[in-house]
């Protein structure tokens, strides 16, 4: 959407009856307001409201390390990058520090006294809007300001969920049974309840803003009307969804099955299982061209899944964790170990791919590369960190591994 300027001059105001539940406006003079979809690298955890890990920007062909940062205080959300590639991290501490695209820093901000529980979101006009535990919203402009801290009215330890920038400079925000609506001064301008624990991320759905609850319920939310059941995966979503197209939400389901469901007509269809020797899926899936939702599995391969559950890429990108079976166990003994141990292995990043057909990955072991159109794989390094937490564009022809213990690698050509 392209960006615009808005002057909003306090005559043209609506009345104060409308203004119950709009955002706050100082009528005493105009208000400067932009609008249009957040820009950036990765403005967004998996990159923008749909959720769907494409990078607008094309990926790394031969990764190789371009600088490292370690930042104290350890990282466990995904940082952000800004449209001047920029790398914005909220840390395990409540501080949020901005490196420059060199790996510099350039700034480092309190904020507080608890830190996020979530990844933090870029809106239109370029502030970072993060959630702390101690269910406040803050905002920061581009050079580190304090713009609004907006006390929720939620408990702060279900901040989990990654926010939802709109285009108009206003932020959804998910916390256990609540949404909150506020806008890009911070006021807040719409609630609402829902029966249980949301999880993943709001996403920005075709009438409104989606959410995925702890057993699978999808709801969708458009203020000032009250949140609409659109339907269910039967399972549990932990990490969320994937808006894949106008009608069709993805999400990996329970851990080991790849799940559609058609937001017309609510039904949800498995399209994969992690039940033939590959262990569970990362989550959540991403999606390419023509639908292809692309995630690793336990058993470190990477799959391709189109919509009618037929399998376009298979690349196995990472050893099998090792299993000690007795040499006279027998083949299906071999397999339930193999299959035990699977389950048991930490869970990667999910993937990034970008619209050239390359597939940017980081392991749970700490193994980082693409997967080029062709099949082939680049690796970066046999081992860019221990714990990575994910794996982000970072500009043209770079690629971000950020990990738990507070190291940054920019890889690229």
């Amino acid at each position: 959407m392209r960006r615009a300027l808005l002057v909003v001059a306090a005559a043209a105001l609506p009345t104060a009856g409308t203004l119950a539940l709009a955002e706050d406006v100082d009528t005493s003079r105009p208000a400067m307001i932009v609008v249009g979809e957040p820009r950036g690298f990765a403005a967004s955890d998996r990159l923008d409201g749909q959720r769907r890990g494409m990078s607008r920007s094309p990926l790394p062909e031969a990764p190789k390390e371009l600088w490292r940062r370690h930042i104290s205080g350890g990282i466990d959300a995904s940082p952000l990058v800004d449209a001047q590639g920029n790398v914005v991290v909220t840390l395990t501490v409540p501080e949020v520090v901005k490196l420059g695209a060199d790996g510099k820093e350039v700034w480092r901000v309190r904020i507080g006294s608890n830190a996020p529980l979530a990844p933090a979101v870029l809106t239109s006009d370029g502030t970072l809007v993060l959630v702390t535990s101690a269910g406040v919203a803050w905002g920061l402009g581009p050079a580190g300001t304090t713009q609004f801290t907006t006390t929720l009215g939620v408990r702060g330890r279900d901040a989990d969920v990654t926010p939802l920038a709109l285009d108009d400079g206003a932020v959804v925000i998910a916390a256990g049974r609540s949404l909150v609506e506020i806008s890009g001064g911070g006021g807040v301008r719409a609630r609402a309840e829902v029966g249980e624990r949301v999880v993943g991320a709001v996403l920005r759905g075709p009438e409104g803003s989606l959410v995925t609850t702890e057993s699978g319920e999808v709801l969708a939310w458009h203020p000032p009307g009250a949140p609409r059941r659109v339907g269910s995966f039967g399972g549990a979503p932990r990490r969320g969804a994937v808006l894949a197209d106008a009608r069709t939400l993805l999400a990996v389901v329970d851990g080991r099955r790849l799940m559609g469901l058609d937001l017309r007509t609510g039904l949800a269809s498995t399209r994969a299982s992690g039940a033939s020797g590959m262990g569970a899926f990362d989550a959540p899936p991403a999606v390419g061209a023509k639908g292809v939702a692309v995630t690793g599995t336990a058993a470190g391969v990477l799959v391709g899944v189109d919509a009618a559950g037929g399998e376009s890429l298979r690349v196995a990108v990472d050893r099998a964790p090792p299993v000690s079976i007795p040499p006279d166990a027998g083949a299906g003994a071999a397999t339930l170990g193999l299959l035990g141990v699977l389950q048991d292995v930490k869970p990667s990043p999910p993937v990034v791919l970008d619209g050239e057909g390359r597939v940017a990955f980081a392991r749970a072991g700490g193994r980082a590369g693409v997967v080029q159109p062709d099949g082939s794989l680049a690796l970066a390094t046999e081992r860019v960190c221990a714990s990575p937490v994910a794996v982000l564009p970072g500009g043209a022809r770079r690629m971000l591994v950020a990990c738990r213990d507070g190291t940054l690698v920019m890889l690229g050509d």
